[in-house]
């Protein structure tokens, strides 16, 4: 069963049956800018965070084009065994144009991001005939601190892709597109290979709206072919973090998942994680008690769209719950979305269709849920935007001082050697070190002292000439000391 949107009788909707065309515009653009708004708000340090981890990598996809042609760049089995084509077509078209410069990346990541918000409140909105309920939906998902590697770490753009793939053919279905619905469906194999559980999401939605049974049914036809052809062609992880494991530790990583979905916050604690525990605890309880008893109640009323919402939560985080050494919070981003529609509309109904001698009790619950989730939501943004802004900005400083002597000695090796090794190890390595980010400087004698060279193989080195020690302080800056 689908709500047509009445908003006439919506809160936040601003136009009345006398309204002016003009004003019913102007509401309709706030309603849309909300999210995003709120977004860019929030995330304010992202566009000067510069690449990190694995970026460095992905951006030397164009060596591997350039050197083993385009099948091997896009199709190789890459990163724990994965193949998302469309998320290295994203990499190899930016690298290729743009090189290393930042603002392509960043503008592309908010752009996809805009978008994905856009489709949750036009879907939310769809599903259960609020506009009110989008937005707030739009609004919520965009507060989710769980999302803060997606939208600041560029490779993890492809959960921002996925989402927009994914909401889109959700949104093509409502709309009752079927070529687009296909399109951005198949579109999101090439993103992440959580995709097929799309199928699962379109037969609860053809159901709960009694819609297009059949047409669901035969998206599992790509889903049971890609998902054959993943396990049977694609390399597998045998041990380490990305081994599938179906065993008694899914219970433990179901309820990581729950807490860090209904505890607010989590990553803005940090050092005071012990002594704050327990009323974040019980702020988590209260979010997901409230959230459950609405649920429960849409159920009862036989409001199926609140079936859509759960079905797209545990459908899209199910496959994930199959890496129980790999639980991390990131992997919420698109199966949060469900919740937030969920969460969206019992904060509208709360606030609108309180019972007589109630109303008053409803409309402070709701204002008190609300601020309870997105206090702690945007304190862990912060916490999390400024640690990842830090450790990037240490690293591009280093970079860029490596590069400078790489381009003043062409050719030479460059040694890098901490005043503390663990202050590299800990703090730097994790940064990008793996993944060789001085090629793009065009440093490619890049060596740390002593993981890559021995002091003894360093003083040849030195005696022999054409090599360069370079001290690294905390923040990334160097200093040479060669003649040490």
């Amino acid at each position: 069963m689908r709500h047509e949107p009445d908003n006439s009788g919506d809160y936040n909707n601003l136009m009345t049956p006398t309204s002016s065309a003009p004003a019913a515009g102007a509401n309709r653009r706030a309603s849309l800018l909300a999210a995003p708004v709120l977004g860019l708000l929030l995330y304010w340090r992202v566009p000067s965070t510069w690449f990190q981890d694995d970026d460095f990598a992905w951006l030397s996809l164009g060596r591997e084009f350039h050197q083993h042609g385009l099948w091997h760049a896009l199709f190789t089995p890459f990163a724990q065994g994965t193949v998302r084509v469309l998320d290295r077509i994203h990499f190899l078209a930016l690298s290729e144009s743009f090189g290393s410069q930042l603002l392509p990346y960043r503008l592309l990541g908010f752009l996809t991001w805009i978008a994905a918000l856009t489709l949750v409140l036009l879907i939310g909105e769809k599903l259960t005939g609020s506009r009110s309920a989008g937005v707030v939906a739009a609004l919520l998902w965009a507060a989710n601190a769980n999302s803060v590697p997606s939208i600041v770490w560029i490779s993890a753009y492809y959960q921002l892709l996925c989402a927009v793939c994914l909401l889109g053919a959700l949104y093509s279905r409502l709309r009752n597109w079927p070529v687009a619905e296909w399109i951005c469906y198949l579109s999101a194999f090439g993103a992440m290979e959580i995709a097929p559980m799309y199928a699962v999401v379109a037969v609860i939605c053809a159901l709960a709206t009694r819609e297009r049974l059949r047409s669901a049914l035969w998206l599992f036809a790509p889903a049971v072919v890609y998902t054959a052809a993943h396990f049977l062609l694609v390399p597998k992880s045998t041990s380490g973090p990305y081994l599938l494991s179906l065993d008694s530790r899914l219970p433990s990583t179901i309820a990581s998942y729950l807490a860090w979905i209904f505890e607010p916050g989590s990553s803005a604690l940090r050092g005071h994680a012990q002594q704050l525990q327990t009323p974040e605890l019980l702020a988590g309880l209260i979010l997901g008690l409230s959230l459950s008893w609405f649920a429960v109640r849409c159920f009862v009323r036989k409001d199926w769209a609140a079936a859509v919402f759960v079905a797209w939560f545990a459908a899209i985080l199910a496959p994930l719950l199959l890496l129980p050494d790999h639980v991390t919070s990131y992997y919420l981003t698109i199966p949060s979305i469900g919740l937030a529609w969920l969460a969206g509309w019992a904060i509208v109904q709360m606030w609108t269709k309180g019972s007589r001698g109630t109303g008053g009790f409803a409309r402070l619950a709701a204002i008190g849920l609300a601020a309870m989730y997105f206090v702690g939501n945007a304190a862990g943004i912060e916490a999390q935007t400024r640690w990842f802004q830090t450790r990037s900005l240490h690293m591009r400083k280093l970079v860029e001082e490596v590069g400078a002597v790489a381009a003043a000695h062409p050719g030479d090796a460059i040694v890098l050697e901490g005043p503390l090794h663990q202050a590299i190890d800990e703090e730097m390595s994790h940064a990008g070190f793996e993944a060789h980010p001085f090629l793009l400087v065009g440093a490619e004698r890049v060596w740390r002292m002593p993981d890559d060279i021995s002091p003894e193989d360093l003083r040849i080195a030195i005696a022999n000439g054409h090599t360069h020690v370079l001290e690294v302080a905390s923040d990334g800056g160097t200093r040479d000391i060669t003649g040490r």
